[in-house]
């Protein structure tokens, strides 16, 4: 795996062979299912400060792991580090990664309850030592800030569900703490500037936004953002200020409800004009350059797109368009000066490629092809579509029709995406192209509660984990019947994590509209699924509003939504799986589910379990295991081809 990656590296950019290559069309002939299986040799690369390095999930011997390679040296393998649930991972300086994982930790008290965590660990490359960062005693540990040198980061820490996190100055080499902010009632999120200065606290009490600010290190925090309305309820989700000044930029939904960029000056208490908003999505990020000001900005309509202010910037990306045309091409870093840059290709039928393009010697070569044995295959286009719900709510989807088959009467997957209040994008995917290649068409919608569409979208979805969310997934499978692309009686449900629970649900209250459902690791028992992380049905963010998101769900009987508390209503063929080390949703889910079927006698339930499998695959023997199984189970329940007449 190393080997195939490291090679890569010498590779040159053929843009000719590309889109000869391109042009061919994809294949009626399945794809072997032991080659769409592959788990990626790599994912989410980021490259050092100093342009010589770039860090990247990899998983080695069925264990998640981070690779380490040195750009341009393709004789020597990565180093590894071990990380396991790994959430995130940054540089810290040339020498030192700070990686994100989960864990679980029991607290005790009348009774033993396990509680999902978030640590920091840091890792130096030169001595090979791993050093967990903080005290250990929080519940939510969050890198706010990274000295441009490396030597220290500011760590916010939340000790517990119900109370506002602190921020600790943290010495890298030696560990050091120093509480550098106190924790502040109703402020959830910290915001230094460029010298490490906690300059800001964003205040989401009594359903109101507020901003506190201080001009230095030593002044006290002071209210700003006092024009707001009382009764707000917007989102900052991002502060920066531009280097020596009392000016930023300030990313949030309050005026429209979607997310935008706007100017700010923080001693004059003025929040100026949008830099950036797009009038239907928001705005997913913001590209800072150093010196605090606005370079570009990320957001998501059909597809990933970047607006550029930069002009160097600007002109690099278009000559990268046109280089790769009609694929996703993202800036995914640069280094400290500029000079390197990481660079993504991809596209929804496409599983892309990364490369480091050198400014100065005007070169772009191959770093790493994720899904390097699919690179010669054609997959079936994705399209972006659009659909009305039952109460007049437009849902954005993505359909991919199977190669050959036409456009009428065609068995159906819906594929609801995990989160909930998360997003589908024009992205490769394996499922869809595996479920496409045997013939069937798949509908991912993104229904109420997802996010990337405004406030108000997001909004749609509280309370509506069970109902208006199914609603909307239904109301697409109506839509393709209406449209004639899907035929009524060939249509089953598949998903994972909320979308596994969406399947299962789904299946539970309708079973005349789907004849089968899958679900991989879908919780069963929203109510024990909410006490366990309550987290993990907000979106990223909104996170500081959980009393408020959860409200909906505490005026609703969650037992009437949860399959484990209605098993009587299925009557369709069930497939579950999970794997054992999962500590996103307990396995406990599906194993209780699977218990509480078979007292019943429910016929047509099969389930699997996978000892190493945590969220995810681990080995690519998981995901062929488990392919397999739901094309068998598709076989049997959902056969592509009609029954002869």
């Amino acid at each position: 795996m190393f080997a195939i990656a490291a090679a890569l590296l010498a590779a040159q950019v053929a843009p000719a062979a590309y889109a000869q290559a391109s042009a061919s069309a994809p294949t009626a002939t399945p794809i072997p299912i032991e080659r769409l299986a592959q788990l990626p040799i790599i994912a989410d690369p980021v490259l050092s400060p100093d342009g010589t390095r770039i860090a990247a999930r990899i998983t080695d011997g069925g264990r998640e792991r981070i690779g380490v390679w040195r750009v341009g040296d393709s004789a020597t393998a990565p180093r590894t580090i071990p990380a396991d649930n790994v959430i995130s991972y940054q540089w810290a300086g040339d020498e030192r990664l700070l990686v994100e994982v989960h864990a679980v930790v029991l607290i005790t008290g009348h009774i033993i309850l396990p509680v999902p965590v978030r640590r920091v660990v840091s890792y130096d490359l030169a001595s090979g030592r791993a050093t967990a960062l903080g005290s250990g005693g929080g519940l939510y540990d969050e890198v706010i800030f990274v000295a441009p040198a490396g030597h220290y980061v500011l760590l916010s820490t939340q000790t517990a569900i119900d109370t506002t996190p602190s921020v600790h100055r943290i010495d890298l080499a030696t560990g050091a703490s120093v509480r550098v902010q106190p924790p502040r009632r109703g402020v959830w999120s910290w915001f230094a500037d460029a010298e490490g200065v906690v300059r800001a606290g964003v205040d989401y009490d009594e359903r109101r936004t507020r901003i506190f600010y201080r001009a230095t290190a030593d002044a006290p925090l002071r209210l700003v953002d006092s024009q707001r309305v009382v009764r707000d309820e917007s989102v900052i989700d991002m502060i920066r200020f531009v280097a020596n000044t009392e000016r930023g930029i300030v990313v949030s939904n309050a005026d429209t409800g979607r997310f935008a960029i706007y100017e700010y000056d923080f001693a004059a208490d003025v929040r100026g004009p949008a830099i950036f908003a797009h009038p239907e999505v928001d705005v997913t990020r913001a590209v800072i350059g150093r010196d605090g000001t606005v370079e570009g900005v990320v957001y998501e309509d059909d597809r990933p797109r970047t607006h550029w202010f930069n002009p160097a910037l600007g002109e690099i990306q278009r000559s990268i368009d046109r280089t790769f045309p009609d694929r996703t091409n993202v800036i995914v870093n640069r280094s400290r000066d500029g000079n390197r840059m990481l660079i993504w290709s991809s596209a929804a039928d496409d599983p892309g490629t990364y490369y480091v393009y050198d400014r100065a010697a005007r070169r772009m070569e191959t770093f790493a092809s994720p899904l390097d044995s699919l690179q010669e295959l054609r997959f079936a286009p994705v399209r972006h579509v659009e659909y009305p719900s039952r109460d007049g709510v437009s849902i954005r989807a993505y359909l991919t029709l199977p190669p050959g088959r036409g456009e009428r009467g065609l068995p159906l997957v819906v594929l609801p995406h995990g989160g909930p209040f998360l997003r589908d994008s024009w992205i490769f995917d394996q499922d869809v192209q595996m479920l496409a290649s045997r013939g069937y068409a798949v509908l991912q919608p993104n229904f109420r509660g997802s996010t990337g569409y405004g406030r108000d979208f997001v909004e749609r979805g509280y309370g509506q984990l069970g109902s208006g969310m199914i609603d909307d997934i239904d109301d697409g499978v109506e839509w393709l019947v209406r449209e004639g692309v899907a035929d009524a009686r060939r249509v089953c449900i598949m998903g994972f994590s909320y979308g596994g629970y969406a399947a299962t649900w789904a299946a539970m209250r309708s079973p005349e509209r789907y004849r089968c459902a899958i679900s991989w690791a879908g919780p069963s028992d929203l109510r024990a699924m909410l006490r366990y992380n309550s987290r993990s049905f907000i979106p990223d963010r909104y996170v500081r509003q959980i009393r408020r998101q959860l409200h909906g769900e505490d005026r609703v009987d969650l037992g009437t939504v949860s399959p484990l508390r209605q098993t009587v209503r299925l009557r369709v063929p069930l497939l579950i799986a999970h794997g054992e080390r999962d500590v996103i949703v307990p396995v406990a889910h599906s194993r209780d589910l699977v218990a509480a079927l078979t007292r019943r006698n429910a016929p047509n339930i099969e389930s699997v379990f996978y000892p190493k499998a945590g969220h995810s695959f681990t080995s690519p023997e998981e995901r062929i295991d488990f392919y397999r199984r739901v094309e068998a189970f598709l076989t049997r329940h959902n056969p592509a081809q009609p029954p002869a007449n």
